[in-house]
């Protein structure tokens, strides 16, 4: 599968096609033939938006993953709280993506404890509940911890009911270990758990390192606009066509 905004719209168009029901993860029970579509959004809040109108536009609804703990996005930003309220209006979820790796893991209880001070911090710039949770690059650890987050209201995706039910598909490290769309057609699976990573994804296919070289850039340049807002008269020290001038 391509990585393009098209092949998406052809993989939920197959989906469609083949009766399967688009749910989150407090409701898969309630279809027999479900899809539980999540993506992960590890660097750019941007990206996710614009996926989100699309799927809106497609007439489906996935859930959303986000780091309180990212050193690319602030979830507490004004701007940044108006994308994830914006992603929870058309009808997506918005669930805590939890990064281990930010502190050293002392145990379920410490884990569990970690997961809800992080949700407590979503909720409030959401202003709503959050219901569900997935690991960033989860250790053997903590992926067989049998967390109770929140007295079991939070779901946790990586929950083994979730991949012993369900079919776990990934576009993990920009790969694709199966054919997505053989694997729908067949309908081989009644239950289908698909991760998708916004960041690689555009209007028009691009190399891992396109991707990677275009998000570097545009980084510095909205740096430069932080800048702007917060440095008077910030032109007279650095002029903005000058990043482009010193090869940045």
């Amino acid at each position: 599968m391509r990585f393009t905004y098209k092949s998406i719209q052809k993989m939920i168009r197959l989906l469609k096609e083949h009766r399967y029901t688009f749910c989150g993860y407090p409701d898969y029970k309630l279809y027999d033939r479900n899809i539980i579509m999540r993506h992960d959004v590890d660097n750019d809040l941007e990206k996710a938006l614009r996926l989100a109108e699309l799927e809106a536009d497609w007439g489906i609804a996935s859930t959303y993953f986000v780091l309180t703990t990212s050193n690319f996005y602030n979830i507490c930003s004004k701007k940044n709280k108006e994308i994830l309220k914006s992603i929870c209006s058309m009808g997506h979820q918005v669930g805590l993506h939890f990064d281990e790796a930010q502190y050293a893991v002392h145990g379920e209880i410490w884990i569990e404890k970690a997961i809800e001070e992080e949700i407590s911090l979503l909720e409030h710039c959401l202003e709503r509940e959050v219901s569900c949770v997935s690991m960033h690059r989860p250790s053997k650890e903590v992926l067989q911890m049998n967390l109770h987050i929140k007295g079991g209201r939070v779901i946790n995706s990586y929950d083994k009911i979730f991949f012993e039910n369900h079919k776990y598909i990934s576009d993990s490290r920009r790969n694709w270990k199966v054919n997505i769309l053989e694997l729908i057609e067949k309908e081989k699976y009644d239950r289908l758990h698909i991760l998708l990573h916004p960041f690689w994804y555009d209007e028009t296919e691009k190399s891992g390192k396109e991707v990677l070289c275009s998000f570097c850039k545009g980084q510095v340049y909205k740096c430069y606009d932080e800048l702007n807002d917060n440095v008077r008269n910030l032109n007279e020290l650095l002029e903005k066509r000058e990043i482009s001038a010193i090869g940045v």
